[in-house]
This record gives C-alpha cells, structure tokens and sequence, in this order.
C-alpha cells in the first residue's frame, strides 16, 4: 500500500506542537528549580509578579478629544496583575507551587494533543487510540479550568478582599475563563465524531 504524505497544515501543526512541548518542559524545569530555590530560602529579595484574580475599576477619570469636544472617560472592568514587593517568603512558596503545577498540568495536555497529532499525520485518524487521546484532552482541559477556577478563588479570598488602593475599586466579578470549557466540549464532540467515523470504517471494511 502507498503510503500518502500528509496534507501541509498538519506537519506544520505537528512540528509546532513538537516545539511548545519542548519549551514547556524547559518552562517545567525552571519551576521545579524556582521552587528548590524558595524552598531552601536562597533568597530574600523576591518580586513576583502574578495575575490578580478579580477585575478593577479605576476612580480616575480622563479626558478624551475628539471631533472638537471633551468627553469624560473612566476605565471599568480591567484585567491586571499584582506585584508582591518584596514578596514574604510564604506568598512565594504558594505562587511557586502553584507554577508548578499549572505548567505540568499544560505540558500534560500539550504532550496529549503530540501524540494525536502524530497518529494523524502518520495516516492513524479513525481508530480507538485517538478516541481515547481526544477524551484525555477533554478531561485534561476541565481539570485545568477547575485548577484555574480554585486558585483565583482562593487568591481573592486570602489577597483580593485584603487589598486597598485609593485610586482603584476591586469588583468581586473573576474571570470564570469558561472558554476552557467551551474548547473541552468541542474536543469531546470531536471524539464522538471518531467514534462515527470509526463505525463507518469498520462497515466499510466488513463490505469488502
């Protein structure tokens, strides 16, 4: 049987994806050395920097010029990250850990979507293996989004509502990021479609 070459976007999404693996476990590798490092207290004089977990609104109101008139603006509803300057050692054991697993838990996924992505460039779409890649993936994906989902609640219970700015209003709203789950549930459609696709192959094969 002549074997086909796979289509361009797929060795270019396969050699993409071999490339973020990779450098996440690089990525991988600086947190687990970032937190022997905070672990072991080698250092005093840290300055982390991380997402702050519920919007803000800013007091301040600004000018705008236009069409010949002065319009009044504020920004509402903005996204930001807080810096803990010189961050006690207990905030940073708490981020480190938390880096850590968030970029083990990416790596897991990005190593996942490689291997169905091999299958598929090496012509192995509708079979079992690939149902079983795509529902890890799924899976793989809400467990990300209910470990995002913990993290920000417990970063705005224990700093967010302890946190004052004279210039700054901190809204409850968080981010629910529900566009993980919107891509999880894509990807489990997906794999129901293999599913289909698989069915058809067999009868195919069975009329032959």
């Amino acid at each position: 049987m002549k074997n086909t070459k796979s289509p361009l976007s797929i060795r270019i999404i396969y050699w993409f994806t071999i490339a973020i693996q990779y450098l996440l476990g690089m990525v991988v590798i600086g947190a687990i050395a970032f937190n022997v490092f905070i672990y072991l207290e080698i250092s005093d004089n840290l300055q982390i920097h991380t997402q702050f977990p519920a919007k803000v609104d800013f007091l301040e109101v600004g000018n705008l010029d236009i069409n010949d008139q002065n319009v009044k603006i504020e920004l509402v509803e903005a996204t930001t990250k807080i810096h803990f300057i010189d961050t006690p050692i207990f905030i940073a054991k708490k981020a480190a850990i938390a880096m850590l697993i968030a970029t083990s838990g990416f790596l897991y996924l990005i190593i996942v979507f490689k291997k169905f992505i091999t299958n598929v460039k090496n012509g192995q779409t509708f079979n079992i293996e690939n149902i079983k890649l795509l529902k890890k993936l799924s899976y793989g994906i809400v467990g990300f989004w209910l470990f995002t989902m913990i993290y920000m609640k417990l970063f705005y219970h224990y700093i967010g509502t302890r946190v004052e700015f004279e210039h700054i209003r901190i809204s409850s709203d968080t981010n629910d990021y529900s566009v993980l789950l919107f891509i999880a549930l894509l990807i489990w459609v997906l794999a129901h479609i293999f599913i289909k696709g698989l069915e058809l192959q067999n009868d195919k094969d069975l009329t032959i």
